[in-house]
């Protein structure tokens, strides 16, 4: 008798373990599951992670330029002087295009838009539905303000190095040769040397001078206005060689914190101020900046303007949590690339390397941030 209800006792207890196992196998199985890599916050309903609380958010921001008084006749003065189907002009040889995206025929209405009213956002792709201007615009040196009136006479009239021979000691024997009396020695000319003899008899030798370095960007400063602490966004420039410059250069891209500056184009902040003060260290603090790329170079502009002598900047602005309201600057300076970069780029480029890295007294690129 005492065996038969030790027996019953060891079936219960197996079912009761049954039972259990069940159960927990229901809960695994129903139970929510960690998030890819290995994060234990469950997805949403859509499949996508949910944010972290308190995660910085990257948001869209608003450029201002404003309307003011004038300025709209201003852009009607400019826009009749240009064409919704335009052409480039045969100022320069069309081979020096020959690596650019074919010219856009709204190229020059696009261009007054931007200039004066921020319209359109430069971008990697062109994307007309968006107001987004890829490198079939940004890539035209056209595209650039000052190409029509200053780049365009520099490349025409290429600036030159000036020497003077003696007659009494050389002579020319062609339009591109000059001799050595007392030796014999001849000199052929470079393409572009141009050689004339003076009334005294004197040999002036006009030699092109050769572009070494030089960039800039467009546009050069922007203004956003509705920045808010927690928060990042981007904003975007074009860093491009200057004109005539016939080197590689490399460049890298740092943070500035200027003390101050004032808006030097048409934008201006809601309350009509241009001028910001600040003390860049709080500044730095508070606004952390990053750039993409970070570290390149730029292709030369002459003879012919190289697919990458512009490039698309994409400066990321983080505001920290705990910023205080008001306006800031923040920059983008051109530093020296690492060693690394650069003894690459010399095995590559040789003697056509150049390291840049110069200043022009404020940043190159500025961003005037009201923080609200």
């Amino acid at each position: 008798m005492k065996k038969e209800e030790k027996n019953k006792q060891t079936f219960w207890y197996l079912l009761l373990a049954a039972v259990v196992v069940v159960v927990l196998a229901a809960a695994f199985f129903t139970m929510p599951k960690p998030a890819p890599g290995g994060g234990g916050t469950p997805q949403n309903q859509t499949g996508g992670e949910q944010p972290e609380p308190n995660a910085t958010h990257l948001v869209e921001p608003k450029i201002y330029s404003p309307y003011y008084e004038g300025l709209e006749s201003l852009v009607e003065a400019e826009m009749n002087k240009t064409t919704i189907n335009a052409t480039r002009g045969n100022y320069l040889p069309a081979g020096m295009f020959q690596e650019l995206p074919s010219f856009p025929a709204d190229l020059y209405q696009m261009q007054v838009l931007f200039k004066y009213y921020q319209m359109g956002k430069i971008r990697n792709q062109t994307n007309l539905d968006n107001k987004e201007l890829g490198p079939a615009y940004w890539k035209q040196p056209e595209w650039i303000p000052t190409f029509i009136s200053n780049g365009l006479n520099i490349i025409q009239h290429p600036p030159t190095d000036t020497y003077y021979y003696g007659w009494a000691e050389y002579e020319l024997i062609s339009a591109n040769q000059m001799r050595n009396k007392n030796t014999g020695e001849i000199t052929t000319f470079k393409p572009g040397v141009v050689a004339t003899v003076l009334s005294n008899k004197t040999i002036e030798v006009k030699v092109p001078r050769v572009g070494v370095e030089g960039y800039s960007v467009y546009p050069s400063d922007m203004v956003i206005i509705d920045a808010q602490p927690d928060s990042m966004f981007d904003v975007y420039t074009v860093l491009y060689s200057g004109w005539y410059v016939q080197l590689y250069q490399g460049v890298r891209l740092a943070p500035a914190y200027p003390a101050s500056g004032a808006i030097e184009d048409f934008q201006l902040f809601p309350d009509g101020t241009k001028s910001v003060t600040q003390t860049p260290d709080d500044t730095a603090k508070y606004i952390k900046v990053e750039f993409e790329p970070e570290q390149f170079v730029l292709e030369p502009s002459f003879p012919l303007f190289k697919s990458e002598w512009a490039k698309l900047i994409r400066m990321r602005v983080t505001v920290n949590e705990s910023t205080p309201k008001g306006k800031y600057i923040v920059g983008m300076d051109i530093t020296s690339p690492s060693k690394e970069f650069n003894d690459d780029m010399l095995w590559e480029y040789k003697t056509e390397y150049k390291v840049g890295g110069f200043g022009i007294g404020r940043p190159f690129f500025r961003v005037f941030i009201q923080v609200v």
